[in-house]
């Protein structure tokens, strides 16, 4: 007898009080506001904010926690919800616990990654917004090559 894993996906509407929900990105000034409580994380978190049409967040998801200097996961970890729920755009956040939001060549070479894949399936990745002690990168206005 052998097993087999099944997958069961639900998706559910829940009313919230969050600030975030329905929030429209236009400039990374607005992503760095919703996600300036990430500088006093001590260990680095990488979110991906779901975006509708009208770059309204549809949800956000905590994709890894890592550590005081990395954090390790796979594009398709990144991609995976915004493709469940067909959302055509997404931006990506994380932090730099140290406070300096200078982008490492490992996040523009995971970008470069994320953007490639996300090519494939017509998800636009808006940006990669890097959130330090009191200041932000935003990698498309620092690396428009990348998008």
């Amino acid at each position: 007898m052998a097993i087999i894993r099944e997958i069961n996906v639900k998706y559910q509407f829940r009313e919230t009080n969050c600030e975030q929900a329905e929030k429209t990105l236009t400039c990374p000034d607005e992503t760095a506001k919703i996600f300036d409580y990430l500088k006093y994380e001590t260990k680095e978190v990488f979110i991906v904010a779901n975006l509708t049409n009208q770059r309204a967040i549809n949800c956000i998801e905590v994709v890894a926690t890592g550590c005081i200097n990395s954090v390790s996961m796979r594009p398709s970890e990144v991609l995976r919800t915004a493709v469940i729920l067909n959302m055509p755009g997404i931006i990506l956040v994380h932090n730099h616990p140290s406070g300096d939001p200078t982008p490492s060549t490992s996040d523009l070479n995971f970008t470069n990654m994320v953007i490639e894949c996300a090519k494939v399936l017509n998800i636009e990745v808006v940006d990669h917004v890097i959130i330090g002690l009191n200041r932000f990168t935003s990698l498309r206005q620092t690396h428009p090559d990348l998008f």
